[in-house]
């Protein structure tokens, strides 16, 4: 399109505005269908001055040969490559000269006007961070029908895919990257915990993969069919329905004394990562650093997972360590039902009484209870067994984390003894968008979504649009493979 043609369209959607803002019969129209043509409408008009824009970059002067990246190019105005570009306001055709490699160079052709307006791919990084943003948000068909709801228009599923994958690579450099909070508090706190979301099989990816039949409006009991075809072995006790990986998350927070006491959580941030948990240490340790740890007073609690508390041990020696309050008190209750009947007022009386020893700081006289309790179950007699191995579980449990029951010195700080932040971080982060019905991962997809949403839930969406036009990002042909659950990692080709 010329620039002359580009600026008579402009006028055109601009009258074509104007109109509506008209009354031409005595009778008014409905508000909701102005509103609904006038969007129309404005759509329009962007999409005439996104052309008009480009048209004018496109005949833009520019040397008749460049060099990039090392090799030299020659501009040919004669021959322009015409393709559609999505916009927010819609798609466009989009006509621009073509930089020709030279002495006979094998490397593709090059488009100096796409590098220098950032394009991605043949669409506006606005248009890419818009519907990455939705897809961290809900699942990526629900994106797509919002996205058209608003735009009227939206990307092939092909394309979002490679939309997620390009800005959730480049998601974790910028988690990695970010200033540490200005403002921050005096005391560091440090909680971790994960979820699990589900993965594909590799059985269920070769299912999925395969052609779809169109079934007869008659045919009857067609899941009856398919059960039969695809019958699963009953599940033993233990076994989870769903091939789930687990996310290690982590809470990075602050507190502040004020004349009221300690404010927080101040400045939360979120990281994680389906790696593994070292993995997500080693770049949590990097985040407690920029922080203060080491500097200020520094709190960490998790609940009872071994691989945690032994990272803690390497990663955080000089923290002070909690073992999580609900679930030293969920414990209790396990203990306390071996005992005393479920329900009665003589298991809450005693639940309270133990409770009440540690957040004095008496662990050894609620052990002593505890192993009273367990004493005074017979080792014979109907449900006995069971209840003594219930019971003594508890207390080796309790006994192997007796050095994380310091209740008494966190409340006497009015410091947190429970993990309802990274509880609630979980459920947000990875339950919310990755567990959802009939959902099933590859691990790729999953970790950039994890990311993306970490991202999402920080608040650093702003930042990270900056980061994605200053990286000159680009999407990739196709989307990435499929990682399964089960596949074998030296047998992966994951894409760069």
């Amino acid at each position: 399109m010329s620039i002359a043609k580009a600026e008579r369209e402009v006028k055109s959607a601009v009258a074509a505005v104007l109109i509506l803002a008209e009354i031409q019969t005595d009778s008014v129209p409905q508000l909701v269908d102005v509103e609904a043509r006038l969007w129309a409408s404005l759509l329009a008009l962007g999409r005439a001055l996104m052309a008009l824009f480009l048209a004018r970059c496109a005949a833009r002067p520019r040397s008749s040969s460049y060099v990039y990246n090392g090799q030299r190019f020659a501009l040919d105005r004669s021959t322009l490559r015409s393709s559609e570009i999505g916009t927010r306001f819609g798609k466009l055709r989009f006509a621009r000269p073509v930089g020709k490699p030279l002495a006979g160079s094998s490397r593709a052709a090059d488009l100096p006007v796409d590098r220098d307006l950032g394009l991605c791919s043949g669409f506006s990084l606005g248009t890419v961070t818009a519907i990455t943003r939705l897809c961290a948000m809900m699942a990526f068909a629900a994106a797509n029908s919002v996205f058209r709801q608003f735009h009227e228009w939206a990307p092939s599923p092909r394309a979002l895919l490679r939309m997620v994958d390009a800005a959730g690579s480049q998601a974790r450099p910028l988690l990695e990257q970010a200033a540490a909070p200005a403002d921050d508090g005096e005391i560091l706190v440090i909680e971790a915990d994960g979820g699990g979301a589900p993965m594909i099989s590799s059985s269920e990816y070769q299912r999925r993969c395969q052609p779809k039949h169109k079934r007869a409006a008659a045919e009857r009991h067609h899941r009856r069919r398919l059960r039969k075809e695809h019958s699963k072995p009953r599940r033993t006790k233990g076994q989870k329905s769903k091939n789930s990986k687990l996310a290690v998350v982590a809470a990075v927070y602050t507190l502040k004394r004020t004349s009221a006491g300690l404010e927080g959580p101040i400045n939360k941030r979120l990281i994680a990562t389906f790696a593994s948990h070292a993995e997500l240490f080693r770049w949590l340790v990097d985040e407690a650093n920029k922080r203060g740890y080491g500097k200020k007073r520094t709190v960490f609690l998790a609940d009872g997972s071994d691989h945690i508390w032994t990272l803690q041990q390497k990663y955080f020696p000089d923290a002070e360590v909690g073992l999580d309050w609900i679930h030293v008190t969920e414990k209790l209750w396990s203990a306390g039902q071996c005992v005393f009947k479920e329900g009665s007022a003589q298991l809450s009386a005693w639940i309270a009484s133990q409770q009440g020893l540690l957040r004095r700081g008496r662990v050894d006289p609620m052990l002593q209870n505890l192993m009273g309790a367990f004493m005074s179950i017979p080792k014979t007699g109907p449900g006995n067994k069971g209840r003594r191995e219930r019971l003594g579980g508890v207390i080796e449990y309790l006994m192997g984390h007796r050095e994380r029951l310091r209740y008494h010195q966190l409340r006497r700080d009015a410091l947190p003894i429970a993990t309802g932040v990274i509880e609630g971080a979980i459920r947000n982060l990875v339950r919310m968008r990755l567990d959802g019905p009939g959902m099933r991962w590859s691990r790729d997809r999953a970790e950039s979504v994890l990311h993306l949403r970490c991202i999402l839930l920080n608040d650093q969406w702003d930042d990270f649009a900056r980061f994605l036009a200053n990286c000159s990002l680009r999407l990739a042909a196709q989307p990435t493979p499929t990682r399964t659950h089960d596949a074998k990692p030296q047998t992966l080709k994951v894409a760069a």
